[in-house]
């Protein structure tokens, strides 16, 4: 990390200061603070007396941050998804101030005390017009599946702190922040990390009866249909007609379902499989596959329009694609 000079590595926690740094330099450090912190991200001010102060330590696989801002607008785009090398879901809790989040068509505002998920395998955004402080916990995607049952379906879906089981996810998120730096074992650290995932597995288990699309059913449904689909996703059969069978509903409600989250059924199963494609990319352990083997093997039935797919996403063919310097989630 290329920011040594206002970092203060003093015990497990590592700070990083905007302070003493002049303000035209400020939004570049910044910059990098927040990306090396989080996901590659972008973040725009709208004064040179931007300040900002990052606190963050690891337990485990989880990484957890505190970020203190004055106004900005955070963003995750399309371009930076595709440098992604780790995928990560973070839980944003609110400390104090206000922040604006959009992802995926939803939109909501968050106050101290609620929680919300970000996917970092899609584009999304956060600002806030007055000073802020948030707590992120950065979950690597495969263990959050391993507790909250496909959480793709629930990114910023707001947790209220009128909620009994968010209360207590974000009690214990908050205290173990101001505890965690006495955690010097790995053993004791996983499970603790343990506690934590089952209290977020409990507060989001509290929402599959809230209105996500409009009534409770809708969400449930739809939350098994991307299972099915996450499932079957090699399947070159894996048409609309085939997910709706598999969900047991009809093709129109499977259609009018994706509709209400601003993306197709056959845009979604496709944007999923090219992302897969992009990750096997990426993987320098399976250099010797062959494009055409890769996209064989995530469902497209020919090379040309995998590749066509592929350069209309991500601007670039995968040949050349698989060349390029990726950005990890944690550098």
């Amino acid at each position: 990390m290329n920011v040594p000079e206002r970092c203060d590595t003093a015990g497990p926690v590592r700070t990083f200061s905007t302070d003493g740094i002049a303000g035209g330099r400020r939004i570049e450090f910044w910059n990098e603070v927040v990306c090396n912190t989080f996901t590659p991200l972008t973040v725009n001010a709208p004064s040179e007396d931007f300040s900002g102060r990052m606190r963050h330590l690891e337990l485990a696989d989880i990484r957890l941050a505190v970020a203190d801002s004055s106004p900005a607008i955070v963003t995750h785009s399309r371009a930076q998804v595709s440098r992604c090398q780790d995928a990560y879901f973070m839980l944003h809790l609110q400390l104090s101030g206000q922040s604006f989040n959009r992802q995926t068509g939803r939109e909501t505002t968050l106050a101290p005390g609620c929680l919300t998920l970000f996917d970092s395998t899609r584009p999304y955004s956060v600002a806030f017009s007055h000073p802020t402080s948030i707590l992120v916990a950065r979950i690597p995607r495969a263990l959050m599946r391993e507790y909250v049952t496909c959480p793709e379906a629930l990114t910023l879906i707001p947790l209220p702190s009128s909620s009994p089981a968010t209360w207590l996810a974000a009690r214990f998120m908050r205290d173990l922040w101001r505890k965690s730096a006495q955690v010097t074992s790995q053993p004791a650290a996983r499970h603790i990390n343990e506690g934590l995932m089952s209290l977020i597995a409990a507060a989001y288990a509290s929402t599959r009866g809230a209105k996500v699309e409009g009534s409770p059913h809708a969400a449930v449904v739809r939350i098994r249909l991307l299972e099915h689909i996450e499932t079957n996703l090699r399947d070159p059969e894996l048409t609309p007609a085939a997910i709706a069978q598999m969900g047991h509903v009809s093709t129109r409600y499977l259609h009018l379902l994706f509709k209400q989250q601003g993306e197709s059924v056959r845009r979604y199963v496709q944007r999923r499989r090219l992302e897969e494609c992009a990750r096997v990319l990426r993987d320098r352990l399976r250099d010797s596959k062959s494009v055409t083997e890769i996209a064989c093997e995530l469902g497209f039935n020919s090379t040309s329009q995998f590749c066509r797919a592929f350069r209309e996403r991500y601007g670039v063919t995968p040949t050349e694609y698989r060349t390029m310097p990726h950005v990890a989630g944690c550098a």
